[in-house]
């Protein structure tokens, strides 16, 4: 009989450690997540919960796993930031709230996400819940890195490693809950590198592989471009990556304007107003920045394709299987060690990426830079 664990896709050691704990009643009262942005910890956080409160140890099906995975039970509490970081507000209204009874089951989960961005004082305040914990609460801390969370936090939690999911398992997963063909199943698993939310995306966003191909065709046509076409190629990759970010304001436009129906004083308009504009600003830079390191990814798969195709390798191991003649083509044509150093350079790119190299900049100089490595 299927179980709610069979529900998550990958992560078996996670979801084995956590299952064994439940059904022996053998839970800690603090876990930490760690693992690389978007594999599934939150999606695993959840079923967790369920887990938890389920008298059956997570069926799936009954109205308390239901609840919980729908963000509905009122003894499930999800933390996230507000912004930037988790307000110190919050981490002090969540202490005070561990030592209330739970509303409805036995016990109370509370899941804290990116929590490695509270302020220091709101990490204290969690601390000494942790140090002292109800015996009705579990917490689980759920971050990308675990080296910012204070390590008096970290050393009373039990940490859950997690990693990419194996490319058969996402594929086989995306078939039967995405309803996508195997072969694009396949392709989608490999272009994201086995995290579960990338993939999920690029199910939802076809634009997202029409882009990985103008990516391609971009980095063929450096062979025959001059200064000018490689700029206004940059110019039009640079250009895909802004729109989902540009679509991003007229979500927060329809906010604004639903704050002007007069239910509020100016002040508090104008307040809220600010707010918004703050954080859709953060969400572009995030948008943004997130479709350059996808761009640079996909640049750097492609050479890494050629890479192994001249070499001999296992084309099994393509991840853009479907271009296997072009990989070929191009295979044929570029030395061993010019494609190193292309590898290399975009490398180079991702790391300037995340410190905030201008995105558009940092696009041009890529290309220029594989141009110069390939042709010059």
């Amino acid at each position: 009989m299927a179980t709610l664990w069979d529900t998550v896709v990958g992560h078996a050691a996670a979801k084995l450690s956590l299952q064994r704990a439940v059904e022996q009643n053998h839970t800690n009262h603090a876990y930490l997540f760690t693992g690389p942005r978007a594999v599934g910890k939150f999606m695993v956080a959840r079923a967790f919960a369920a887990a938890l409160l389920c008298p059956q140890g997570g069926c799936g099906t009954c109205n308390i796993c239901r609840r919980v995975l729908e963000g509905k039970h009122p003894d499930v509490t999800v933390m996230k930031p507000a912004g930037k970081n988790i307000p110190v507000d919050a981490i002090r209204a969540l202490r005070m709230d561990a030592f209330r009874r739970p509303v409805e089951a036995d016990r109370k989960v509370y899941i804290i996400k990116n929590a490695e961005r509270m302020w220091e004082e709101g990490a204290s305040t969690l601390l000494k819940v942790l140090e002292e914990p109800p015996g009705d609460v579990v917490f689980v801390l759920v971050t990308d890195n675990s080296g910012a969370v204070l390590p008096t936090i970290r050393s009373r939690c039990q940490e859950i490693r997690f990693t990419n999911i194996p490319i058969e398992d996402l594929k086989e997963y995306l078939v039967e809950t995405r309803g996508v063909t195997e072969a694009r199943a396949d392709l989608i698993a490999r272009l994201t590198g086995g995290v579960l939310g990338r993939a999920l995306d690029w199910c939802d966003e076809p634009w997202r592989l029409a882009r990985r191909d103008n990516v391609v065709k971009t980095a063929r046509a450096l062979r025959r471009a001059d200064l000018n076409r490689v700029l206004e190629m940059a110019g039009e990759l640079h250009r895909e990556v802004r729109a989902p970010a540009e679509e991003l304001a007229a979500d927060y436009q329809e906010k604004k304007q639903l704050l002007d129906d007069g239910s509020l004083d100016n002040a508090v308009v104008r307040r809220f107003g600010k707010e918004f504009d703050e954080e859709l600003k953060r969400q572009q830079l995030k948008e943004e920045l997130r479709g350059v390191k996808e761009v640079l990814s996909t640049l750097s798969w492609w050479y890494r394709d050629i890479l192994i195709y001249k070499e001999g390798g296992d084309t099994a191991l393509l991840v853009n299987r479907d271009l296997e003649p072009e990989i070929a083509e191009e295979a044929s044509a570029l030395p061993l060690n010019k494609l190193l150093r292309c590898i290399e350079l975009i490398e180079e790119s991702i790391r300037a990426a995340e410190q905030n190299v201008t995105p558009q900049l940092n696009i041009e100089s890529t290309l220029l830079g594989l141009q110069e490595a390939l042709y010059a």
